[in-house]
């Protein structure tokens, strides 16, 4: 039975304790109106008094506030008091650089903290099941992760609990018929063009055709992980004292003969513990960083240095220093560029364009620095700028308009490159991502007649 389900998550993960308030994040959709339903029945259990709490982001127009309307109701019809804003026009501004669902997301967790500080709710319920965890973890795994990525959605990270977390999909559809739930059906959830609906609504029912119970299989995946990242950090707590001698606020030491002593894999998990304490996270921080840290410390060199987002690494003998440095970002900058040769001096790049007619001058495939479009397909004027925040593209082959960030993240562009990658664009869209791929949209066809020769370097 659901409800002994529920009870069990909560009782396993010490999510309640008597006498706290509980902050229930009510959508209006049908996970969150069950939890509001099961936390109302096993409420008086755990001695818990229980709040709801709406944001209505504004993005659906009259569908949210609907929604909110919705929310009120169910809230007034459980007896329990409601907490309700709307988002203004511009008050997803402040969390842009996490992209538009990403900015909904961080305004309603916000908004929820700010809520539970002013009526000193000690828990925040959030709606999430197990279907939601194992959607988490195939994304993250599409875009390369390690264990701590792999471990999905939590069931605990104070202030946020999520009772749910064990529960599949079909089970709460069958418990809100049961009980003759009503709930809000959120249209964009079927919206395929999003990476979260496409694993939802294509990849999950076809690896449920290899295993009908591929979700909970996953889940089991995202536990194991979770586990092996709590051995992996005692691990590193265990032997931290014998290769760190100095630890100060944003920099430490590591003794590099230590260090080397171990296998590489545990070097590896070291230097990113290492990056964690001197950054406070390891955002931005991938698999090729590590990497280069450990053949910079390898046998050999007594000096080096290295510089990674937001971190600074000198070695000199056998010590090895991590500092903190502040990321400097990349003013924007664009440059109007026509036919023939222009230079660009920061940042160093040279671009020559040439328009030929009927037939197609020789480019060398394996040269990534030389294109060819169709010049009839390009809006000109033309213009070599950098990248902005919302950019998409349309890369070719693909034949859909994707974020340009998603983009650079599959084509395994490095983190600290993005910010500097030269775009050629016309007045309406980016014509070529220069030295990685050309747009869809100037691709060359049998009708083709005039032909665009692009031939970019950098200067050093």
């Amino acid at each position: 039975m659901l409800l002994e389900r529920v009870r069990a998550t909560i009782d396993q993960h010490r999510m309640l304790n008597p006498g706290e308030t509980v902050l229930v994040a009510v959508s209006g959709g049908i996970d969150s109106v069950v939890l509001l339903d099961l936390l109302q029945r096993v409420g008086p259990d755990y001695g818990v008094s229980l709040h709801v709490a709406h944001l209505d982001h504004g993005i659906r127009g009259s569908a949210s506030s609907d929604d909110a309307r919705f929310v009120v109701r169910l809230a007034e019809g459980c007896g329990l008091p409601i907490h309700v804003s709307r988002l203004g026009p511009d008050a997803l501004a402040a969390h842009r650089g996490h992209g538009p669902e990403g900015a909904a997301r961080e305004a309603r967790l916000a908004f929820l903290e700010s809520v539970a500080g002013k009526i000193g709710a000690e828990r925040i319920a959030l709606g999430h099941n197990a279907n939601d965890r194992a959607e988490t973890v195939l994304h993250r795994l599409a875009r390369g992760t390690g264990p701590t990525g792999l471990r999905g959605i939590l069931p605990v990270r104070r202030p946020y609990v999520r009772p749910l977390i064990d529960t599949t999909r079909d089970e709460i559809d069958a418990y809100a018929r049961e009980r003759k739930l009503v709930w809000r059906d959120d249209a964009s959830n079927a919206d395929v063009s999003f990476a979260r609906n496409r694993i939802r609504h294509r990849v999950l029912p076809e690896l449920e055709a290899i295993n009908p119970r591929a979700v909970e299989a996953i889940c089991r995946g995202s536990l194991l992980a979770s586990e092996a990242e709590e051995a992996n950090r005692f691990l590193a707590s265990t032997l931290w004292a014998g290769v760190c001698p100095e630890e100060g606020a944003e920099r430490l030491t590591l003794r590099r003969g230590a260090l080397i002593s171990y296998p590489p894999v545990v070097q590896r998990l070291l230097l990113r513990e290492g990056a964690r304490r001197v950054r406070g996270d390891l955002v931005g921080i991938e698999h090729d960083h590590v990497e280069a840290v450990v053949r910079l410390i390898a046998p050999g060199p007594a000096h080096g240095e290295l510089s990674l987002p937001g971190l600074h690494i000198r070695l000199q003998s056998d010590e090895i220093l991590l500092t903190r440095v502040a990321e400097v970002p990349l003013a924007p900058w664009a440059f109007p560029v026509d036919l023939g040769e222009t230079e660009i001096a920061e940042p160093p790049i040279s671009l020559r364009l040439a328009i030929v007619e009927n037939e197609p001058p020789p480019v060398n495939a394996a040269d990534r620095w030389t294109e060819l479009a169709d010049a009839d397909r390009i809006v000109y004027p033309l213009e070599l700028r950098s990248r902005r925040e919302g950019d998409r593209f349309v890369p070719f082959g693909l034949g859909k308009r994707v974020k340009l960030k998603d983009f650079l993240i599959d084509e395994r562009v490095p983190y600290f490159d993005r910010g500097r990658l030269p775009l050629l664009c016309d007045r309406e869209k980016i014509v070529w991502v220069v030295g990685v791929r050309l747009s869809n949209e100037v691709r060359i066809t049998g009708a083709t007649q005039r032909y665009l020769s692009m031939q970019a370097r950098e200067r050093a």
